[in-house]
């Protein structure tokens, strides 16, 4: 039974690493977002073609309709930020 104790408190260690890489990861990939839009903004009074006000747009439909619980903690809600992460960077890209 000590060594299930100690594999189980090996295993946490583990999750708690992963966990901190990953946010990690996913703060990077925000703060890449932030740049991407900033650069691509200009000044308050620029004016923007239509498509990247589309795009705009879109990232915004985007975070707005993510329908998540964080209270709940659960793994596919990690999943669906990944995923519109993925999203938002595949439209910034074609910039």
């Amino acid at each position: 039974m000590k060594s299930a104790l100690e594999e189980v408190e090996a295993l946490r260690r583990l999750f708690r690493a992963t966990l901190k890489h990953f946010s990690a990861s996913v703060e990077s990939d925000l703060d890449k977002l932030k740049s991407g839009i900033t650069a691509k903004a200009g000044g308050e009074k620029a004016t923007l073609p239509s498509e990247l006000v589309r795009d705009a747009r879109d990232i915004v439909t985007l975070v707005r309709t993510l329908e998540i619980k964080p209270e709940k903690g659960r793994r596919r809600d990690l999943k669906k930020i990944d995923e519109v992460i993925e999203d938002m960077q595949k439209i910034v890209e074609k910039w």
